[in-house]
Parts: C-alpha cells; structure tokens; sequence
C-alpha cells in the first residue's frame, strides 16, 4: 500500500519523481506502486492541481508510464484509488478548496459514494461512557442537517472524539459546543 495526499501546490515531480544533480533517479510512492505492484491512494485529489493530476492520465489508460528516467511498465498488479471529498466537480457549499477535474481524468474511474459505517462507527465508540446516547444524537445531528441543508459535518470523526470527550468528563452539552457545533451558524444552534 502506498498513498499521497494531494494539494493546489503538490508536483508533477511528487507523483513522478525526478533526476538529482547527480543524474539518479528520486521514486515516489505512485512508482513504486505502478512498477512493483500495489494499491495507490492519491488521496484528497480534488484538492490537488487539476493540471498536476493530468499527468496521471497516460499511467490510468495504458501500460506504460513516462517517468524521468524513461518509460516503465505497469504492474499486473497496480491498482490506483482516488479519495475525494465531491465528485470532482469542484468547489462547493461543504468544500470551497475544491478544484475541478478534467474530465479526461474523472473518466478514467469508477465513482463510488462512500456512506458512513454506522455499525463501525457504533463499535468504535460502544466501550466508551455515554455511547448510546451520544450515538443518538450525533444521528439526530445529522437528520436535521440533511434535513435543513446545514453547513455542517458530522463525521465519524465527530462520533469518536466526542465519546473521547464524554469518557473525559466533559458534559454532552460542552461537548456538542467543542466538537459539532463550532462552524455552525447562530440559527443553526
């Protein structure tokens, strides 16, 4: 397994590596993966530079890839994942950094929506105090703000670091005050 998260300022020579000052080749994760076999996550790439992730397309649509130090050979076993935040279509509401993808990239993947796990999410808090009831109002949470198109995320990140907070001491109310509720607007809470 081999990742990278992505960025507006992220490379062409942090996915495809280059040539030092002493002629050698510096790799990146991407090749290792491509030449040797492995899943790639090119994580958060709809924050990266849709210019930049275009160099990727030739690697995704065939069998060899140009890298610095010439052309390689793909894997038989080379599986490449992308993980975003929207369907590449760009900036919106929830995610403003988001750039759009060319669409010669975004064709080159199938597009999975990836729900929450509740009956993970469940489990990842269950042996912490408060569980039950936390767990039924970050669900809660998360009906009104489907309901209501809120600004607002309530992540799986939200449901464990608040049962953290529970199991600390801290009350449901501060804790909703510290973990959910600091982006919301004053009509939201």
């Amino acid at each position: 397994f081999y990742a990278n998260s992505v960025c507006a300022q992220t490379s062409e020579s942090k996915l495809l590596g280059y040539m030092n000052a002493n002629g050698g080749y510096v790799t990146t994760e991407f090749r290792k993966a491509f030449e040797n076999g492995g899943i790639y996550l090119m994580d958060e790439i709809d924050a990266g530079n849709p210019n930049v992730i275009v160099v990727m397309n030739a690697a995704l649509s065939s069998n060899m890839c140009a890298f610095p130090d010439g052309m390689v050979k793909k894997h038989e076993n080379f599986l490449f994942i992308a993980a975003a935040n929207t369907f590449g279509t760009g900036a919106d509401r929830q995610y403003v950094g988001r750039n759009q993808l060319d669409l010669a990239t975004l064709d080159r993947f199938i597009m999975i929506e990836w729900i929450y796990d509740l009956l993970l999410e469940e489990q990842l808090v269950s042996h912490h105090k408060f569980s039950t009831e936390w767990l039924l109002i970050i669900y809660r949470m998360r009906e009104l703000i489907q309901q209501n198109a809120y600004r607002l995320i309530v992540s799986p990140r939200a449901t464990i670091q608040g049962a953290q907070l529970l199991a600390q001491g801290f009350d449901i109310e501060t804790v909703m005050k510290l973990r959910v509720l600091p982006t919301a607007t004053v009509d939201q809470q």
